[in-house]
This record gives C-alpha cells, sequence and structure tokens, in this order.
C-alpha cells in the first residue's frame, strides 16, 4: 500500500507540479518556439519520472525487509514491472492534470481532488472491501486499487503477471487513455 501510495503522490505531484510550474513562468511557451512535438516533450517528462524509481521504490522495500522481515516471494521482474506501469499510470494522470492548469494553486487542487479519493478508498491504510457493496466497482476501477492489489498478489503470494491480467490491464488503461488525452489537451501556453 505504501509503494503504491509513493507511487501515485510523486508522479502526481511531479508531473502536475513541475508543468504547471514551467507554464506559470513562461517556460512552456519558449518551448513552443522549438521544433520539439508536445508528444516528445510529454513522453520525455513520463520517461524523466522512472528516473525517481531508482531511489523511491529500493528505500522502502529495503526498509520493509530490514526492519519488519518483508520479503519479496513474488518474481523480482513481475514486481519491478508492476511499479513502471504503476508509475506511468500516475504520471501520466499528472501529465492530464497540468495540461489546462494555469497557476500551481489550480494545480494543487487538481492532484487534490484526484489523490484523496484513491488515498481513502484503494487499500493504502485499511482493506478496500470494507467499503459497501455499491462503492465496489468505483473503487475496483481505481487506479491506485490495481496497483495496490498487483503489489500485494506479487509481494506476498507470488502471484506471476498472467494471473494479474485484469490489474495489469487497468493499469495499461490508466496510464494510455490520460497521455493520449493529455497529449490532445495539452497547450504550451
Amino acid at each position: 500500500g505504501l509503494i503504491g501510495f509513493n507511487l501515485m503522490s510523486t508522479g502526481l505531484w511531479a508531473m502536475a507540479y513541475y508543468i504547471t510550474q514551467m507554464r506559470q513562468s513562461r517556460q512552456l511557451k519558449r518551448l513552443s518556439a522549438t521544433p520539439m512535438r508536445r508528444s516528445h516533450f510529454l513522453a520525455a517528462q513520463l520517461l524523466a519520472r522512472f528516473s525517481f524509481l531508482v531511489v523511491e521504490v529500493p528505500v522502502v522495500v529495503l526498509f520493509a525487509w530490514l526492519i519488519f522481515g518483508v520479503e519479496v516471494v513474488g518474481s523480482p521482474i513481475s514486481l519491478a514491472f508492476v511499479i513502471l506501469l504503476g508509475a506511468a499510470a500516475f504520471s501520466a494522470l499528472g501529465l492530464l492534470a497540468a495540461t489546462r492548469a494555469r497557476t500551481v494553486e489550480s494545480a494543487s487542487g487538481i492532484i487534490n481532488l484526484l489523490l484523496l479519493p484513491m488515498t481513502v478508498l484503494s487499500g493504502v491504510f485499511f482493506s478496500a472491501s470494507r467499503f459497501p457493496d455499491a462503492s465496489q466497482p468505483f473503487i475496483q476501477a481505481l487506479p491506485l486499487t490495481a496497483l495496490n492489489e498487483a503489489l500485494r498478489a506479487i509481494y506476498n503470494e507470488g502471484a506471476s503477471l498472467l494471473t494479474l491480467g485484469p490489474e495489469v490491464g487497468l493499469l495499461l488503461a490508466w496510464t494510455v487513455v490520460p497521455f493520449l488525452l493529455a497529449l490532445r489537451l495539452f497547450r504550451w501556453q
């Protein structure tokens, strides 16, 4: 849950805050004069986010192992794949949040609107199954729920990627759709 929460928080905040700050300081407007395409700029932002994973995730995994004796039961490759996919999904959502925000304050509001429901509902601090049955379809459609369930299945039960088809598919959808929407809605100014 904490790995998922960390990926969500940093993916959303890093993307939305940075791009909105660039827009507010008119750096994006300057980039519009270059031959760089919007798709290249947004893809570069997404890929740059992955560089933080090298430090971000191992610290949590190492801490859990050293302090609490929690070991990864599943494949480290499967775990790394799900982590990268989760980071991509939340980075794409962060890009989408930043497409129209003019100020850092408005970006902050959008991020909090996305972050709060997922933090409460997606099983970060307590089980998502405790919520009423009527809310379960909505909760199961959230990217953080899919990420947390996939991470727990690999981490605790040794699940393979083949058994995590629904979670991986949902995370792929939460990566591709927001990225394509961000690409369509993004403006340099």
